[in-house]
């Protein structure tokens, strides 16, 4: 999200023109995650201007508040949410999101679906022994098959946007349960990947055409 996060310090420093300020506004309006990004945006602006000594602004500043935006404040705004949909706690959950900064073969498996990859780790004690906890990472444009579900599903949406086979679309926030024998498939739609939290009960199977 380099061009976008770009733009979040540039709308900060009053650098955007009407047009495209209004535009970035919408979107941080709409998005708990730009919110929070923004705010660590602005704390940093105003220590630096704060500073009793005038300071010349560090040749890395820009990667520093990138850097923070990317690796502290991605998802800041889910993490009570997500603690309590994993029951586990905080530190526990920021380990596992920060995976998401590089999406590889080490650590996420990668799904028999083209650009689909799964994360998979062990929920909190309140989550049932035989659920399957994770986090899914599908790629602009890819799906996943049309599916059934031997148990009940709960899918909480992070990033991008999820579209189901009947048209409905799911956006960052939007939490989804799934009743057991339900059958649906899903596409990512939008710009940026699609990335959910999931738990899963009995697995899942999928239906032949």
């Amino acid at each position: 999200m380099p061009d976008h996060d770009n733009k979040l310090i540039e709308y900060a420093l009053g650098m955007l023109d009407e047009k495209n300020a209004k535009t970035l506004q919408a979107e941080i309006d709409s998005s708990a995650q730009d919110k929070s990004a923004l705010r660590d945006i602005e704390h940093a602006l105003t220590l630096l201007a704060e500073a009793e000594q005038p300071l010349a602004p560090p040749q890395n500043l820009r990667e520093r508040i990138l850097h923070s935006v990317r690796h502290e404040t991605r998802f800041a705004g889910f993490l009570e949410r997500l603690c309590d949909f994993f029951d586990l706690n905080q530190a526990t959950i920021e380990k596992h999101l920060s995976t998401l900064n590089h999406v590889s073969a080490e650590t996420w498996q990668l799904n028999a679906f083209p650009g689909t990859h799964l994360y998979h780790f062990d929920g909190g004690p309140q989550i049932a022994e035989n659920a399957d906890c994770g986090l899914v990472y599908v790629e602009p444009g890819q799906m996943i098959a049309a599916h059934r579900h031997l148990g009940d599903e709960w899918s909480f949406i992070l990033q991008g946007q999820m579209k189901e086979i009947n048209g409905t679309i799911y956006y960052p926030g939007d939490c989804i349960h799934r009743p057991a024998g339900s059958v649906h498939a899903l596409q990512s739609v939008g710009e940026k990947p699609l990335v959910f939290a999931a738990v899963l009960i009995e697995g899942l199977e999928f239906v032949m055409d």
